[in-house]
C-alpha cells in the first residue's frame, strides 16, 4: 500500500514505523522539521503511566494506556532494527513513587482515598511505603516519611525516540518537511494514495472538515524545566502531591531530570512565565537540598491538542483517517491508537469505530486492571493477558465480519 501520513508527532511516527515494518510505501508530511526543538513530543517527559494517570484520565484513555504499555518494548526493539545506528532508546518500568510534603498530608490522604476508589487497597499494583521502605528504594527522598509505589508505570526517553525514529524515517520513508497542509490540501493529497492518516495534533486546531465531523480541538499549554544534577541520583519518576497541582520529576540519562506540572488552557507558545518557573523551581529545591545546585539546561513550552472530553477521537471517511486529541497522553496511548489505525488500513472490521469501541468498553469492564511486579513473569502478566484478550476479541470480530466497509462510510470514534 501507498500511505501518506500528515504529522510527525508521536502517533504519526509510530504509524509510519509500523507500516514500514510491513513493507508499505510511506510518505510523511510534516509542517516543521523532523528534528523538533519545541513540539509537544520533544518537550514532554515520556511517561507511560496508566496508574499515575488513573485519577485524571478518562477510563478509555487508561484502557488504551495499558495496551500501549504492553506494546512499547516490542515497538522499541523494532525501531532499533530500523534505525541505521541501531541505537538503544531508554525504556524503564520501575514504577512511579508518589510523595507529599508534610504540610500537604491532607492532600496526600485525599489522593490515597481517591485512588482506593479506583484501585482496590489490597491490589498488588500499589505498595504503600513507610519511611524505611521509601529510603531503601530512593535514598535521596529523605525529607519524606511515606509514599505510594505505582509498580507498573514506565517511562522512555522521548528525545532518544525522536532521534532514532528520525533516522529510521529518513532511511525508509519519503519525507517532506516544512510543508504545512490545511484540511483542503489534505483532501486533495488523499487522491494520490491508497490511504491518508491525518495526525497533525495542534496543527489542526482551528480547522474543520465537513466530511469528518469531530468536536473542536483546543490547545492546552504545558511548561517544563530540564535540569542536570550530578549530586543526585533518582532511579524512577517521582510525583509530588500538592493542593493545586501534581508535580513530577522524571530522571533521564546523564543526571538530567525533567520537571513539570503546569497545564494552562491556552494555545499560546510564548516563553515560560516567571510564576511557572518559580513554582517549578521552588518545589524542585524543596525535594532535596542538592537540587539547589542543579544546572538549568532549558525551560520549554509546548501546546497539546485536546478535545472537550480530553479523550482521543478517530474518524474515517473513504481513504482518510483522522486521529487527534491525544492531549498529554501521546506516549501513553500512541501504540494502541496506531494499532487500531493499521487494522483499519488492512480492512479489519473490528477496528472500525463502532466495533472497536464496543471491544474497548467490554474489555475495560470485564478485565481487572493489570498489575506488574519489578520482575514480572510474562506468562502470568495481566497486562499481557489484557492485551491478548483485546486482540483475540478483535480478531474474532474480523473473522465474523470479513466483508469490506463501503468506501463512502463515515465513522467517528470517540475512544
Amino acid at each position: 500500500m501507498r500511505v501518506a501520513i500528515v504529522g510527525a508527532g508521536v502517533l504519526g511516527r509510530i504509524c509510519a514505523l509500523r507500516l514500514i515494518a510491513e513493507q508499505h510505501q510511506v510518505s510523511l508530511f510534516e509542517r516543521g522539521s523532523l528534528h523538533p526543538l519545541s513540539n509537544a513530543a520533544f518537550m514532554s517527559a515520556g511517561m507511560i503511566a496508566p496508574l499515575g494517570e488513573s485519577l485524571h484520565a478518562p477510563a478509555r484513555v487508561l484502557q488504551l494506556g495499558w495496551q500501549s504499555l504492553a506494546t512499547w518494548p516490542a515497538l522499541l526493539a523494532q525501531l532499533q532494527q530500523q534505525d541505521p545506528l541501531h541505537a538503544d532508546v531508554l525504556f524503564q518500568q520501575r514504577g512511579t513513587l508518589v510523595i507529599a510534603f508534610s504540610a500537604d498530608r491532607t492532600s496526600f490522604s485525599q489522593w490515597q482515598q481517591d485512588l482506593g476508589a479506583t484501585i482496590p487497597e489490597d491490589s498488588e499494583q500499589v505498595a504503600w511505603l513507610d519511611r524505611n521502605a521509601l529510603l531503601t528504594m530512593e535514598p535521596v527522598l529523605e525529607r519524606f516519611d511515606r509514599a505510594a509505589w505505582l509498580k507498573a508505570d514506565a517511562q522512555l526517553c522521548n528525545r532518544e525516540f525522536l532521534q532514532a525514529s528520525t533516522r529510521a524515517l529518513l532511511a525508509h520513508a519519503q519525507v517532506d518537511c516544512d510543508t504545512a497542509l490545511g484540511t483542503a490540501d489534505i483532501a486533495q493529497l488523499a487522491s494520490r494514495f491508497d490511504w491518508l492518516i491525518d495526525c497533525r495534533g495542534s496543527g489542526a486546531i482551528g480547522q474543520s472538515d465537513s466530511q469528518l465531523p469531530t468536536p473542536s480541538l483546543r490547545g492546552v499549554r504545558g511548561e517544563i524545566l530540564r535540569v542536570r544534577c550530578p549530586a543526585l541520583s533518582l532511579t524512577r519518576p517521582i510525583r509530588v502531591i500538592h493542593p493545586r497541582y501534581v508535580f513530577y520529576l522524571v530522571p533521564k540519562r546523564n543526571h538530567e531530570i525533567v520537571v513539570g506540572a503546569t497545564e494552562i488552557e491556552s494555545s499560546s507558545d510564548h516563553p515560560m512565565t516567571l510564576r511557572s518557573a518559580l513554582e517549578l523551581m521552588s518545589t524542585l529545591y524543596a525535594v532535596h537540598p542538592a537540587l539547589a545546585e542543579a544546572e538549568i539546561l532549558e525551560t520549554g513550552v509546548a501546546v497539546r491538542a485536546a478535545y472537550p472530553d480530553n479523550g482521543p477521537h478517530l474518524a474515517r471517511y473513504q481513504n482518510r483517517i483522522v486521529a487527534n486529541g491525544l492531549y498529554r497522553h501521546g506516549w501513553l496511548m500512541g501504540p494502541a491508537l496506531a494499532n487500531a489505525i493499521v487494522k483499519i488500513l488492512h480492512g479489519d472490521r473490528s477496528a472500525e469505530p463502532t466495533a472497536i469501541q464496543d471491544q474497548l468498553n467490554n474489555n475495560y469492564r470485564n478485565s481487572n486492571t493489570p498489575n506488574n511486579s519489578p520482575n514480572p513473569n510474562p506468562n502470568h502478566n495481566p497486562t499481557n493477558n489484557l492485551n491478548n484478550n483485546l486482540n483475540n476479541n478483535l480478531n474474532n470480530n474480523l473473522n465474523n465480519n470479513d466483508t469490506e466497509t463501503p468506501a463512502g462510510d463515515n465513522h467517528v470514534l470517540h475512544y
